[in-house]
């Protein structure tokens, strides 16, 4: 990855170059507003979820046709009915990429090609590797204003913008770049995830906050990591990836079992610690996920999923109630083959917290160290209080296999020297660059002779 270090050090201060980026990405406002009047209806389903104590329902998706899909109850001739239980969306690399063709030609005053040389107008020594970062920002941008747009009418429309991955190890430049996105898009979340190589991601959210500008704190598997998050940066929304714990270590209620937990303990933290974060269920693979986790704060689930949620006659409203009790970790059906290279006490930490965890935690940003502390010292912090292993910088050969998949492989020795959360991030991590990767070469191609 490129560090895009230049876009901070001669654009932090300059005010005309900001407002550039958001004057490119606010073009789009207003030209995806529905062409009749919308009326909110309800859809049995969504509604009992939420009347079991579910706040919001999201989908996983940066696809208009999959967002109309979803939402578009029935289209009368002098109106739209919207699913009003439904109230934002997600977005990440692997969901941008799918819709990237339809932004990188078109219009030639209103195209990748002219937004560059707007902005190198602005600032003449821009590098084509700043240039890519801001692209994907800017159509991130604009990807959030026309949902916004659209879906808005009569409601609080939630979405979800990711930074690039390239900005992980640049605290500056992902303040710059969030703050630009916030401006932009109204209601909108800046995604921030989790790096288990660079401390400062946690940093970065507290930093984003304290601004006022709404964070979704990502790539997280465990309890510990979202307590983490919502105590060192309180960010509005945090995430457990449930279906990818479930996948990667062969336990149907796994993922459920975590994000109930976790749900347990946001709860707790925000009744006794003041913190603002909702814990968010995501990557989930099955529509029955919702009615065994109801009650958990948010969910954004991926178009598919939701869609047969919404459709599937199994499981009526009625059958849907509160479930943040249940307790599933007697029916986890861990296979001997999973314990055996494992553990299943390593399983069972993805849901447990130490109180004396939290303790340190509260302490610790509770502290005057804390707001002037770099990513390096809260790493010293962690490794004094005993849990070092929080973090983790892979050598170049880790990531190589890291970026192979985003489940883990049982056999490697990563995983068995390895905290399963900790691991598991990286690799969600390591999927998004690779996605980014191909991205930004799609966005090199039309701009290289600019730079020339």
């Amino acid at each position: 990855m490129t560090r895009p270090q230049a876009l901070l050090a001669s654009s932090a201060g300059s005010s005309r170059f900001t407002e550039t980026i958001i004057g490119i990405m606010k073009a789009s406002e207003g030209k995806k507003r529905p062409p009749k009047p919308i009326r909110l209806v309800s859809h049995p389903l969504a509604k009992a979820v939420k009347t079991a104590g579910t706040a919001h329902i999201y989908t996983d998706t940066a696809d208009w046709k999959e967002m109309h899909d979803l939402l578009v109850a029935a289209e009368e001739p002098d109106r739209i009915d919207l699913f009003g239980e439904i109230d934002g969306n997600t977005t990440n690399q692997p969901l941008v990429v799918k819709v990237l063709g339809r932004f990188l030609g078109g219009d030639e005053s209103d195209n990748v090609v002219a937004w560059i040389k707007r902005l190198k107008a602005e600032k003449p020594d821009l590098t084509i590797e700043e240039a890519v970062v801001l692209i994907y920002t800017i159509i991130n941008g604009r990807l959030g204003l026309e949902v916004v747009d659209y879906y808005s009418a009569g409601r609080t429309w939630q979405i979800s913008l990711e930074l690039h991955t390239s900005l992980a190890p640049d605290p500056k430049a992902s303040n710059l770049i969030g703050w630009c996105l916030n401006r932009a898009v109204p209601n909108s979340f800046v995604k921030v995830a989790f790096t288990p190589d660079h401390p400062h991601s946690f940093l970065i959210a507290r930093d984003l906050e304290n601004q006022g500008i709404p964070v979704n704190f990502t790539t997280t598997f465990s309890a510990r990591q979202v307590v983490a998050a919502a105590l060192l940066a309180n960010p509005h929304r945090t995430n457990v990836f449930l279906g990818r714990l479930s996948q990667g270590l062969g336990s149907e209620l796994l993922g459920e079992q975590v994000v109930l937990e976790t749900q347990r303990q946001i709860t707790a933290l925000r009744a006794t610690r003041g913190v603002r974060t909702l814990n968010m269920l995501a990557s989930v693979r099955r529509w029955q996920t919702m009615p065994l986790t109801a009650g958990c704060d948010v969910y954004t689930v991926p178009y598919p999923v939701l869609k047969e949620f919404l459709t599937q006659k199994e499981m009526g409203p009625d059958s849907i109630r509160n479930r943040v009790q249940e307790d599933y970790s007697g029916r986890l059906a861990v296979s001997d083959e999973v314990k055996q290279k494992v553990g299943l006490e390593r399983i069972e930490k993805l849901y447990q917290v130490e109180p004396e965890f939290i303790e340190f935690l509260t302490k610790l940003s509770g502290s005057k160290e804390y707001a002037t502390i770099d990513g390096d010292g809260l790493r010293k912090r962690f490794d004094e209080a005993g849990y070092g292993d929080f973090f983790y910088a892979p050598t170049e050969s880790e990531w190589k296999e890291l970026r192979k998949g985003k489940l883990p492989d049982l056999d490697s020795p990563m995983t068995r020297k390895l905290p399963l959360d900790t691991l598991y991030t990286l690799l969600a991590f390591g999927d998004f660059i690779n996605f980014q990767e191909r991205m930004d070469e799609s966005i090199r191609e039309p701009i290289r002779h600019l730079f020339a």
